[in-house]
């Protein structure tokens, strides 16, 4: 029955949106566009609550264990817990595409009941909206049905990815998603802004909150990510410029270039073409992403195994709504005129521009990583493998001038005229005093530094204190008695942003120059050194979870000849998909984690042990969490500033 129902509400969507933008295209010369807007209202709320009610349907054939749905047959158990038979509905392609369509339904309807803007563009924004709905529904009705049937029923399933069944898969995809997914939006803005010839101020204005929330969602999805694949996966890292990872950071990198262009376009009616191209070209590349897991093009751990009609299906799409986004940009850009006002190259805009000129150098760098080897392979016939010493050298090498840009912004203002005299007066000597003291600290701490580590940390510590110097100054300069005043609350979202940023930098930097590996081979009994840590091998013991059994090391941690902590980490096996994963021990601490993981027993009784210290590893996440909450604190602060 849930089947049946989830599959017949899916084309409910298909069909709703399809018609909503043809009801749209014909009435739009004649009808009176608040009701028009009305009518539109109840048809993106018919395609949402259908949407949702499909991802229910789906969900609940997952938890009472429908073996009949061969989405549930092929990634579910009666065994599994009730939280990964619920994850585990969107740990698969066919499942995955069905949430992307909620998520996008549920922007779609927050849009068209909360945004204040005109009549005659939301009707164009929610018509796009429809077209995007509409193709999604199509690819998954017609290439990847999550309710495909089997018939006869199996007895059971064949149980989801050991690696997938961990907390992280039930905040990870879901969290990407709305960041992926909300550039939809964003890119609908931008075709109605170019095709009313309507990219100004308020343009700006109205659009930035919706930015922010999808520019924050996929920050958190992408920081999740990474402390998934560090605890999950047992190498002890967080990035592996894998290329899945690598699309991730692509509408990431042109959604931070947007956000900056929209600040300078909001207060100096300037930079409108470079936001309407960056607004279409974030969503372009976010389609980029669901192509390459999708097509089976690329080998990625993170890839869906697919055939070809899908990758073809997705390339169609992205050819058609890229192209029919590029193409309106190109035919309406000549008729978008920037404000009539020149500016400093040495001032707060110039900084800007510059920044972004080298955040889409960024973006051209992983683009190219990502997809050469795969124009290679396809029209040379040659295997080429770019891996992480690429992009390594080549961002650390960017970062430099990109930090010093950063940096010289807290000093310069909008003005066209912001002399160096202006800059030398306005500088604190004890702010560089401080950040060189701690680099140089660090530096003599460990000597293996190189230069360009060095660099990179002192400007990220004088940026982080800049920073937090120039919102002292705006708290404490501001009249006002209440703690939420208009010029601190101002200043709070760019705050947290540019600090997580730089704590984001610092932390990377910090591990890896001071991190530690060890790998050896390990009998009950035996001790072992590194760095101030003492860990001493107690035992072995065998645990069963409710889908698994596990291999369990006990360790005793002591530092400095006092007791530290007792680690256990457990080699997993999974009978009913025969297969093995590692589940890390990890102590967390202020100054880093020290992290364990066993693996297989030799015939000797020898063990394998990695152990892992990772200082000051934690900077990465608080980072990313500090992005997510500026962007939170910029979509609440007119509310609070009410307050």
């Amino acid at each position: 029955m849930a089947p049946t129902l989830g599959f017949a509400l899916l084309l409910l969507v298909l069909s709703t949106a399809l018609f909503l933008p043809f009801f749209n295209f014909f009435s739009y010369k004649k009808a009176n566009f608040d009701q028009l807007e009305e009518v539109n209202k109840i048809l993106i709320g018919l395609i949402f609550v259908a949407a949702i009610l499909t991802q229910i349907s789906l969900i609940y054939s997952y938890v009472i264990s429908d073996f009949s749905v061969a989405n549930v047959y092929q990634n579910s158990h009666q065994l599994k817990p009730l939280i990964y038979k619920i994850s585990g509905s969107w740990g698969n392609h066919e499942g995955s595409m069905l949430l992307l369509i909620s998520v996008l339904c549920a922007y779609s309807t927050a849009f068209v009941f909360i945004s204040k803007i005109e009549a005659k563009s939301k009707i164009i924004i929610a018509s796009t909206q429809s077209i995007i709905i509409a193709a999604f529904a199509a690819f998954t009705a017609f290439t990847s049905n999550p309710f495909a049937r089997i018939f006869p029923a199996p007895a059971s399933g064949l149980s989801l990815n050991p690696v997938l069944q961990d907390i992280g898969l039930s905040m990870h995809p879901p969290m990407l998603y709305t960041g992926y997914i909300g550039f939809s939006l964003i890119f609908s803005f931008a075709i109605a802004g170019l095709l009313r010839q309507k990219i100004d101020q308020d343009f700006a204005s109205h659009l930035k909150n919706w930015l922010f929330f999808s520019y924050g969602f996929l920050t958190l999805g992408i920081g999740l990510g990474s402390w998934w694949a560090y605890r999950e996966l047992g190498w002890g890292g967080y990035w592996f410029w894998d290329p899945v990872e690598n699309v991730s950071l692509m509408p990431w990198l042109a959604a931070t270039a947007l956000i900056h262009c929209l600040k300078i376009l909001e207060k100096r009616d300037i930079f409108k073409k470079w936001s309407a191209f960056l607004a279409i070209l974030s969503f372009i590349l976010c389609l980029l992403g669901i192509f390459l897991t999708r097509s089976g093009v690329l080998t990625s751990v993170h890839s869906f195994a697919v055939d070809a009609k899908r990758g073809f299906f997705v390339i169609l799409l992205i050819s058609l709504i890229g192209g029919a986004g590029f193409a309106i940009f190109g035919a309406q850009s000549h008729k978008i005129k920037n404000a009539k006002i020149t500016f400093h190259f040495w001032s707060k805009i110039g900084a800007i521009l510059v920044n972004n000129y080298f955040l889409v150098l960024s973006l051209f760098i992983v683009v190219l990583g990502t997809l050469y080897p795969l124009f290679s392979q396809s029209f040379f016939d040659q295997f080429i493998s770019i891996g992480a010493e690429y992009y390594n050298k080549l961002f650390a090498i960017l970062l430099v001038p990109f930090l010093l840009f950063l940096a010289s912004s807290y000093f310069l203002n909008y003005s066209e005229k912001t002399a160096a005299q202006k800059i030398i007066n306005r500088s604190n000597s004890l702010i560089c005093l401080i950040a060189i003291t701690l680099t140089s600290l660090t530096y003599f701490y460990h000597q293996e530094f190189e230069i360009l580590q060095i660099t990179i940390l002192f400007l990220a510590i004088l940026v982080a204190l800049l920073t937090l110097l120039f919102f002292a100054k705006i708290v404490i300069s501001d009249s006002q008695i209440r703690f939420f005043s208009t010029s601190s609350i101002g200043h709070a979202p760019t705050t947290a942003a540019h600090l997580g940023f730089v704590l984001v930098l610092i932390g990377i930097v910090l591990t890896s120059s001071f991190g530690l590996t060890k790998e050896l081979n390990i009998k009950e009994g035996e001790t072992i050194k590194i760095s101030n840590y003492s860990i001493k091998f107690n035992s072995v013991s065998y645990e069963q979870g409710s889908n698994f059994v596990a291999r369990q090391g006990n360790f005793e941690v002591s530092s400095n000849n006092q007791f530290y902590a007792n680690l256990s980490p457990q080699l997993r096996f999974y009978p009913v998909s025969e297969q093995t994963t590692n589940e890390a021990a990890i102590k967390h601490s202020f100054f880093g984690d020290l992290y364990l993981v066993i693996g297989q027993k030799d015939e000797n009784d020898f063990y394998a042990l990695r152990i892992y210290h990772k200082p000051f590893i934690y900077l990465m996440w608080l980072g990313c969490a500090m992005i997510f909450a500026g962007t939170m604190i910029k979509i609440s602060q007119r509310f609070l500033v009410k307050l």
